[in-house]
């Protein structure tokens, strides 16, 4: 019984935030990245990254996209770097560049989305800092597009971000 007790008044001791942010009780294994994906809540976080993690924080709903640079990485008016989620193209640069099909894959992109506002879904930070999220332009989601014709793969390593990704 003393046992029972002193389990319980030191549970009761211990903090329940730090610096003001509540603890998050996970229930699975951390992905490759080192980060929870919660599936119920569709929350995504990597706990003691140095990532800003808690995208919430820029409430922008929508952005005005300025250009694309390629097939999944665009740039917003205010300078906001975004790569989309889930999908991958073809390179413009590098050993692995397939210059044809990625230029394809740019112009397209721009076509849809290049100077108009979109409705953008943040997710996370990547390693480069940029934005990933979904972009959607009414109720179109320019992901799904870029895959339905061809000119993007799904990114089967990052596919649980994206819901439709992981249907399919």
């Amino acid at each position: 019984m003393k046992l029972l007790l002193l389990s319980f008044l030191i549970g009761m001791s211990l903090p329940t935030s730090v610096n003001g942010g509540d603890f998050i009780v996970h229930g699975g294994l951390l992905n490759n990245e080192g980060c929870y994906n919660h599936k119920k809540n569709d929350r995504y976080h990597c706990p003691g990254s140095t990532k800003k993690e808690n995208l919430n924080l820029n409430n922008e709903k929508n952005v005005y996209i300025k250009s694309c640079y390629d097939g999944d990485t665009c740039t917003s008016k205010k300078g906001e770097k975004i790569r989309l989620a889930c999908i991958d193209t073809p390179e413009l640069k590098g050993a692995k560049a397939n210059p044809i099909p990625a230029k394809e894959a740019r112009d397209y992109l721009n076509m849809l989305i290049a100077g108009k506002e979109v409705y953008i879904k943040r997710i996370t930070k990547d390693r480069y800092d940029r934005t990933v999220a979904e972009l959607f332009l009414g109720d179109v989601n320019i992901q799904q597009i870029m895959v339905k014709r061809g000119f993007a793969k799904i990114y089967s390593k990052y596919a649980y971000q994206c819901p439709w990704a992981r249907e399919l």
